[in-house]
């Protein structure tokens, strides 16, 4: 073995040994994203949904299980942050407006697979109200709806105040329905802090065996 690789697995060994002096996370942080076309009642707008989730160790010890309750073992799961972006469709990389959500949302459960999040279903988010052409001007308001573990579909109300009752319930005289394709989601875990420091450490080890290299 060269000196140059005994001195990466020194540095490796290292960063394991301090790394694994840190305490196990008591949490996971999950991103789920969403997007899709609106459908033809708004046939130029584009959405996407994007959330961020904690969720607990002991939750995702559990392995296994569909519609999982946010309660025992996965009783600290939250939604941190949700948020909904427009575009247009001719022109997606351009996002037009985006509304943070009230991430107080119920949860009605969870899905997990291989010890890590697949899904989740909610009841609404509070509705919102864009001022955007290809969404109706402000005349319709627009209500986010996690269900069937990774799906999403986006409820227009109109008047306004009739979102989201009228998706479920039907009210004399709204106008409302719900985005015509159901948005598939993707869910990923969001690297800890003690992973990004052994790929720096990692890093560091083979600019080490570079310099030695040269010299």
């Amino acid at each position: 073995m060269t000196r140059a690789r005994s001195a990466l697995s020194v540095v490796l060994l290292s960063a394991a040994a301090t790394l694994g002096g840190v305490s196990p996370a008591q949490a996971a942080l999950y991103t789920g994203n969403w997007d899709p076309a609106y459908g033809s009642i708004f046939p130029s707008l584009g959405w996407s949904a994007s959330a961020l989730f904690d969720v607990p160790a002991s939750c995702l010890a559990l392995g296994n299980g569909t519609n999982i309750p946010v309660t025992g073992s996965c009783a600290g799961f939250s939604v941190l942050s949700a948020e909904v972006d427009f575009y247009d469709i001719a022109n997606p990389g351009t996002i037009l407006q985006t509304y943070s959500l009230d991430p107080g949302v119920i949860v009605n459960g969870i899905n997990l697979s291989g010890g890590a999040l697949s899904g989740i279903d909610t009841g609404f988010f509070d509705y919102f109200v864009p001022s955007l052409s290809i969404a109706g001007s402000g005349s319709y308001s627009f209500s986010l709806l996690l269900y069937g573990g990774n799906l999403a579909q986006l409820i227009y109300a109109n008047p306004t105040a009739t979102s989201p009752g009228c998706a479920f319930l039907p009210v004399p005289g709204a106008f409302c329905g719900i985005s015509e394709t159901a948005a598939v989601g993707v869910f990923a875990p969001i690297p800890e802090p003690e992973t990004y420091a052994l790929m720096l450490a990692g890093l560091g080890a083979l600019a080490l065996a570079r310099r030695r290299r040269r010299s």
